[in-house]
Formats: C-alpha cells, sequence, structure tokens
C-alpha cells in the first residue's frame, strides 16, 4: 500500500534538489569559464606564432591546439548540461510552487 506524501515533505525535498542542481548548474558555469580560458590562451598562443611574435616548437604548437578543441567540447559538453538542469529546477520549482499554492498558505502579520 502507498502512502501519500505531506505536501510539506514534498517542498522540503523539492527545495533540497532544487538546491544540489543549482551547485551543479554553478561547477558547469566554472567549467565553462575555465573551458573559454582554454580557448583564448590557444589562441593568443598560435596567433603570437602565426605574426612572428613568439617561436613555437611542435609540442608547444600541439598543446595550443589541443588547448583550442579540448576548450570547445569542455564547453559545449557542460552548456548543454548546465541548460538541461536550468530546465529542470525550472519544472521542480513549479511543481513546488503549486505545492505552496495547494496548501493554501496564510499570511502572518507582524503585530500581535
Amino acid at each position: 500500500m502507498r502512502t501519500i506524501e505531506d505536501p510539506r515533505g514534498r517542498i522540503e525535498r523539492l527545495e533540497v534538489e532544487i538546491a544540489a542542481l543549482e551547485e551543479s548548474a554553478e561547477r558547469c558555469g566554472k567549467v565553462m569559464l575555465a573551458a573559454r580560458i582554454g580557448i583564448l590562451a590557444g589562441i593568443v598562443i598560435l596567433a603570437a606564432a602565426f605574426l612572428g611574435l613568439v617561436r613555437l616548437g611542435g609540442l608547444a604548437f600541439v598543446l595550443s591546439v589541443s588547448a583550442i578543441l579540448i576548450g570547445i567540447v569542455l564547453f559545449g559538453s557542460n552548456r548543454s548540461t548546465r541548460d538541461a538542469l536550468r530546465a529542470d529546477i525550472a519544472r521542480r520549482r513549479e511543481a513546488r510552487d503549486a505545492l505552496i499554492d495547494a496548501i493554501d498558505p496564510r499570511e502572518v502579520g507582524e503585530g500581535g
């Protein structure tokens, strides 16, 4: 037999889930920033080499190109993950708000 969960308990669970999803989305944002920095660093090094400002050895060239490619992949995958997390957060917030509306909370005044 399945028991019906208390709306307040479900609201609390949704709040915990929302907080965890928001932390994950924030981590994705940090990885995206690091990816952008990697892309920019690789581009700057390659541009400096092509302009003759620096001389790149084979390893430095490969590392620059790798930084650009890895940055692109990391940025894209984390952006799509972050977007999915944001959509999931929005759905859970809607569910939470619907539960709050369903229990018909009363506004409590400041006076006694």
